[in-house]
């Protein structure tokens, strides 16, 4: 700590990359993270970021606005993510592009800050983005990188999928919600012939009806009321890559449709273009649907069923191999508190006890967030049961539908039961969820609740 109290983050020559088009704010960027032994260098737009990137050793962390003068910020991480670099990328967003940060932070953001910045908040972040950017560089693999299992059920899947990674035909990934099949894509991905390609991912779930054509295939200047810029599409931005379909059964017949043509043709004609371009793409597609019974009821076209399943794999869920869960929690645990920079510790018998029993509707992504809430509540002491956020309820023997709406209410009274405590205050919030205040803000973007019905000075 220094004489005048406050408090001093050591970061020895760690380098940041400062991305904003604002004069003042670089300057006054540069001032405070030099004065704490970080190496600066910093860029006004997209087009001088993406130059220093390609032509310096990759920063350690990058502070990059979401507004630019030629594009937002997002194609700054996207590169950065592309070509695996490892440099952690905080987002610097104003009130009116949070949404915006908290999808960049789903696409691979390591946090974002909200302007004006709080110069402890800044410090504090970007000292914990260096660390996860050491972390990156010491578990960079020189070979593809494992599926994370002690299943053997899972095993035996993967000796199946391997087979599937040398192809070049569509894979299609079954299985429940949070199962793990966006990592098992990218596993396939890393194995296949395309590796050095990129890997674009799209939640299909959540495209509007009228915008998923666009996302998918990119449209020109004035295609439609608000297209004021060319997009190029996910499949293009895939090109010589994989690109990995979402939920698939929640693409419209019409998205449907166009998918066909380009999977059959290898073409892709944007929105409001008058020719088509050829594209070289190898879908992966997931679901947690049932596709035949889909097919019968109409709402899925039969014909790209039949182009999308040649390579069919299932994912079981994670109560149907059990052997994960005491092993997957234990890694959740130790990345948790690797982070925070305590030391690994291995979880109680009591608390794997109560893993074991509980029926995890939400599978793998359900027990990486009760480990890592568990911790952060727990701090530097080991998690006990208490710390443990489960709906004691759900019964494996209820649809996955209906354990999923149960979960679904816990979180909302969870997260209304500390918004209320706390005022509406997001960061006092997060902070007794025991959660970043980044996932907080995904959590509300996610569940449409707003922060401001909680605050006392709102009129009613």
């Amino acid at each position: 700590m220094r004489n005048d109290g406050s408090i001093q983050y050591p970061a020895g020559m760690s380098r940041v990359l400062v991305v904003d088009d604002e004069d003042s704010i670089r300057k006054t960027l540069r001032s405070i993270l030099e004065r704490q032994g970080y190496d600066v260098v910093d860029a006004a737009t997209v087009g001088e970021a993406l130059s220093f990137l390609k032509r310096e050793p990759p920063p350690d962390a990058a502070l990059v606005d979401l507004k630019l003068p030629d594009g937002d910020g997002t194609g700054v991480l996207e590169n950065i993510i592309r070509r695996r670099l490892p440099s952690a990328v905080v987002m610097i967003s104003g009130h009116a592009s949070i949404r915006l940060a908290v999808d960049a932070v789903r696409n691979g953001a390591f946090d974002f800050i909200e302007k004006p910045m709080d110069r402890e908040r800044l410090l504090i972040t970007l000292r914990n983005a260096v660390r996860q950017s050491e972390l990156m560089k010491q578990s960079r693999p020189e070979h593809p990188p494992e599926f994370p299992t002690v299943s053997g059920r899972i095993k035996t899947l993967l000796e199946e999928a391997k087979r599937f990674a040398i192809s070049t035909g569509p894979v299609l990934i079954m299985g429940e919600t949070g199962a793990g099949k966006e990592v098992l894509a990218r596993w396939l991905h890393a194995r296949s012939p395309r590796a050095s390609g990129p890997f674009v991912a799209l939640n299909c779930a959540a495209l509007p009806e009228n915008l998923a054509e666009s996302e998918l295939f990119g449209h020109v200047k004035g295609a439609f009321t608000g297209a004021a810029t060319v997009r190029k599409g996910k499949f293009l931005t895939a090109d010589g890559g994989s690109l990995f379909l979402d939920e698939i059964g929640d693409l419209s017949l019409s998205a449907q449709a166009k998918l066909l043509r380009v999977l059959e043709e290898g073409r892709v004609e944007a929105v409001g273009a008058d020719r088509s371009i050829p594209v070289s793409v190898r879908v992966i597609a997931a679901t947690h649907r049932d596709l035949d019974a889909m097919v019968a009821d109409g709402s899925f076209r039969r014909d790209l069923l039949f182009r999308i399943s040649g390579l069919p794999l299932r994912l079981p869920p994670l109560r149907e191999r059990p052997e994960d869960i005491r092993f997957l929690a234990q890694r959740f645990l130790d990345e948790t508190r690797t982070r925070q920079g305590w030391p690994i510790q291995s979880l109680s018998r009591e608390v794997l006890e109560r893993l074991r029993r509980h029926p995890w509707p939400g599978n793998v992504r359900e027990l990486r967030w009760a480990i890592e809430r568990a911790a952060l509540l727990a701090g530097p002491a080991l998690p006990e049961v208490r710390h443990l956020v489960l709906n004691e309820h759900e019964n494996t023997d209820r649809p996955t539908g209906s354990m999923e709406s149960a979960r679904r209410r816990a979180e909302v009274k969870s997260i209304e039961s500390a918004l209320k405590e706390t005022g509406g205050n997001v960061t006092s919030a997060a902070r007794k969820l025991g959660i970043s205040r980044s996932r907080l803000y995904e959590k509300l973007s996610e569940l449409r609740l707003d922060p401001s019905l909680y605050r006392p000075s709102r009129k009613k």
